[in-house]
């Protein structure tokens, strides 16, 4: 699945043959990021521009629109799908959409600037939020919302992945030219590698 800013839609594409099997419009600006549901029933993309989340069902094309809040970008699904939670980089706050209703049921401060990325860990039991305003990794309990570390990793931190186990966690430091290695559970940076200039999107293979 792939967002494409122009024209503000969601591509669905075979990624055997390239060939697009299906585009939904999200009827809203610069959508940027999406996640998916665990059934992969309904699509969640963060639009930046019009500050909301498009929800979409996959089976019928329905699209309802979510109003969130000023540059809604970072998004992330807990891994029973019950929650959304969006990072709102202009007023540093985020979010949490209930995919019950589809709406907002909750918004708090993010606990620094700018939150660029954010991802559940693989137990659903923490969040990490990258902010690169702040160079700070944040984490903040899942079910009470409370910020319980923050971590320095390096310049600008963004995309954010995690192993399998959720026992390591890998951020791309967009200025530094680096991905930090984390111990997660000891929340210690480990080790950081070089790449190419200002990385940002990152994912691990399977």
């Amino acid at each position: 699945w792939v967002t494409s800013e122009t024209p503000q839609s969601l591509l669905e594409i075979d990624a055997a043959s390239g060939k697009i099997l299906n585009q939904w419009m999200t009827k809203q600006e610069r959508s940027h990021l999406v996640v998916v549901t665990p059934d992969e029933r309904k699509f969640y993309v963060s639009n930046t521009v019009s500050g909301s989340v498009s929800v979409i069902e996959r089976g019928t094309g329905a699209v309802k629109v979510v109003p969130v809040g000023k540059g809604a970008e970072a998004i992330t699904i807990s891994p029973d799908g019950r929650e959304v939670w969006v990072g709102m980089p202009v007023d540093h706050k985020i979010a949490v959409i209930a995919t019950a209703k589809d709406e907002v049921v909750e918004t708090f401060d993010s606990g620094a600037k700018q939150p660029q990325r954010i991802r559940f860990t693989p137990d659903g039991k923490e969040v990490w939020v990258s902010h690169v305003a702040a160079d700070t990794l944040t984490v903040i309990d899942a079910k009470s919302r409370k910020i319980v570390a923050n971590v320095n990793v390096g310049q600008r931190p963004q995309g954010i992945v995690f192993s399998d186990d959720g026992r390591r966690g890998y951020f791309a430091l967009s200025r530094s030219n680096q991905v930090a290695v984390i111990d997660v559970p000891g929340r210690k940076l480990l080790q950081n590698f070089e790449t190419g200039l200002d990385p940002d999107g990152i994912e691990l293979g399977k």
